[in-house]
């Protein structure tokens, strides 16, 4: 199989993986790749292929291309945070596409205000079937320009595992507040690939293998989802207790999931209070309230009132006038 060339989804300036302010993206949980410092709001397909992921929150894509090579690219940092707040997403999952096609659109102002880091990770998250032979770093870098060139790993493709046995199933509920995205998905299938057991997530008809993470996040679970935690093999049991247990600690990004409750009915509407009218002034003169704190009050009540002031209609002349002004003007000081 040929070598496969991917052309830079940005302008920018290109760095390495080790300069990107997240473990999980610089400890390479994710895969092998670079990372760029966008100098525009597009992102372009680095080659032919189909998407094969595309996050809700329009911040992340991955695509597949034909060789097999998947490349995640993940536009700024804890950007999940925003909720597709700066990002337009052009391109929808199972949708083919050619190289130089944009696929997300963003907000380059809003990011750099609101997210972590603008810093862009292109990652190949199967590294186990594709290893990068040569690629660009430490220099800036126009979308289209040569960013790095895959080839494939041999002998990769080919599974020795057992026939599954003994499945376990575990049902958890998803604490995580952005649900399963890049991060916890890097971090699951990490742990998955210690164990020698075939491992999965199910959520409703879609499921995924455990050490997938481009897989993973493909299920689209949301906070408060409800997934079955699968494994099969010789140490299925631990595989499914030390995954769950993953998930069900929330990975530092854990919320309270609302428990689900028949809806309570509507409230009765309460009739509006007739407006009060004003309270006459007593004979005496005196007004007189009630007490609503022990202590002692020192100072001058004043009783505030409008009142009508009667304004002539005609005048008497500008002396007059004046006259009036600095009489009233005197009152008032």
């Amino acid at each position: 199989m040929s070598a496969l060339v991917l052309s830079s989804p940005l302008k920018g300036w290109i760095a390495s993986l080790e300069e990107v302010p997240d473990a999980v993206f610089a400890g390479r949980m994710l895969g092998d790749g670079v990372a760029i410092d966008p100098l525009g709001g597009v992102l372009v397909a680095p080659c032919d292929g189909v998407v094969v992921s595309a996050h809700r929150a329009g911040h992340a894509v991955t695509l597949r291309s034909a060789a097999g090579a998947e490349i995640l690219m993940h536009v700024g940092l804890e950007t999940v945070a925003l909720g597709g707040e700066g990002f337009e997403p052009c391109v929808r999952e199972g949708q083919a596409v050619k190289a130089g096609d944009v696929l997300i659109r963003f907000d380059l102002d809003l990011l750099a205000q609101r997210a972590k880091s603008l810093i862009t990770p292109v990652v190949i998250t199967n590294p186990e079937a594709f290893e990068i032979v040569r690629r660009e770093q430490d220099a800036a870098v126009e979308a289209g320009g040569f960013l790095m060139e895959l080839r494939p790993v041999a002998g990769a493709g080919v599974s020795n595992a057992a026939e599954p046995r003994n499945e376990i199933t575990r049902q958890v509920t998803v604490p995580l507040m952005h649900g399963i995205h890049a991060r916890p998905a890097a971090r699951i299938a990490e742990l998955a690939k210690t164990f020698a057991a075939e491992t999965a997530l199910v959520t409703g008809e879609r499921r995924s293998s455990a050490r997938s993470p481009v897989g993973l996040m493909a299920l689209a679970v949301r906070h408060g989802d409800a997934i079955q935690v699968l494994a099969s093999g010789v140490d299925a049991e631990a595989a499914v207790a030390a995954i769950a247990a993953l998930i069900e600690s929330g990975m530092g990004e854990g919320a309270p999931v609302a428990a689900k409750t028949a809806s309570a009915p509507a409230p009765a509407a309460i009739a509006a209070p007739e407006p009060l009218a004003p309270a006459a002034l007593p004979a005496d003169g005196v007004l007189k309230g009630v007490l609503a704190a022990s202590g002692l009050a020192i100072g001058k009540a004043v009783r505030l009132a409008s009142s009508d002031i009667a304004v002539r209609e005609d005048g008497q002349g500008a002396a007059s006038e004046d006259a009036a002004l600095v009489a009233a003007l005197d009152k008032v000081r």
